[in-house]
């Protein structure tokens, strides 16, 4: 281990659960809890899986935002028969989800990919072949990039339901789950140590990313500059998810450079 020595600062682990999904605990409010208390972070490095292939590929520098938004269109429960005596509310569903998919969010740009909303479930739940249904329910979810925010994503959306149905006749309900904004920690003397210390690992410097998902460090920016870098993510969340011991090492050593250079500068 060599000699110990003492450091002009103090190193902090934040080890949570409640990662994905809403996250209601974990770090939303250890990080509440430690700024009540006074306790002010300077720099956050997160080990979050974020090489696509090899160790040493990839850095993350923000993240995309993620709004999910459930719409149900209400009808009038019908026979197939007699459609004037019932409200169809498929084909008012289809056509906000037809306007949604349709939109060009935006192209990107220097730091972000393009925006992409995607229809992840339509669902009717009618079992019967000569039955108009009651309501009809579909969701979608929008990775965007910092040229949008939630909010402005969520008025969209609704303004477009509002849109179809002012042509067509009826009512939804639309309800959004909080959304995680999109973020960039711009590149500087803390990205540039931790591209240094891989580097001198792999002898080439990683690509800067915010592609992928979403992760705590979307709470983490509102209190410090927060860099993402970690292991390899090809298996994660699979039956045979796993990780290379020799990666485990080398990411150790990686780190160990990380923290002495950072109390060495």
């Amino acid at each position: 281990l060599g000699q110990r020595k003492a450091v002009p600062g103090t190193i902090s682990f934040l080890i949570t659960g409640d990662e994905e999904g809403i996250a209601i605990n974990g770090t939303q409010k250890m990080l509440a809890w430690a700024a009540a208390q006074g306790i002010q972070f300077d720099h956050c490095l997160v080990g979050e899986p974020t090489n696509p292939k090899v160790l040493g590929d990839m850095i993350k520098i923000g993240r995309r935002g993620s709004l999910n938004a459930h719409i149900t269109v209400k009808g009038t429960q019908g026979h197939v028969a007699y459609p004037h005596l019932a409200d169809n509310p498929v084909p008012k569903l289809l056509e906000i989800l037809r306007r949604l998919d349709a939109r060009e969010l935006d192209q990107g740009n220097a730091h972000f990919q393009a925006s992409n909303l995607e229809v992840v479930t339509v669902d009717v739940g009618n079992k019967a072949s000569n039955v108009i249904p009651a309501e009809a329910y579909g969701r979608v979810n929008i990775r965007f990039n910092n040229e949008h925010t939630g909010a402005d994503l969520a008025a969209w959306i609704e303004q477009v339901c509002h849109d179809v149905l002012d042509e067509m006749g009826g009512a939804c309900d639309t309800v959004f789950e909080p959304s995680s904004e999109a973020f960039v920690s711009e590149p500087g003397a803390f990205t540039a140590l931790i591209e240094d210390a891989i580097t001198k690992k792999y002898g080439h410097a990683p690509e800067l990313s915010t592609s992928g998902g979403t992760s705590d460090a979307r709470f983490i920016k509102d209190y410090c500059t927060v860099v993402e870098f970690g292991l390899i993510g090809a298996t994660m969340h699979k039956v045979d998810e796993c990780i290379a011991v020799k990666d485990l090492e080398d990411l150790a050593d990686i780190y160990f450079d990380i923290v002495s250079g950072y109390f060495a500068t």
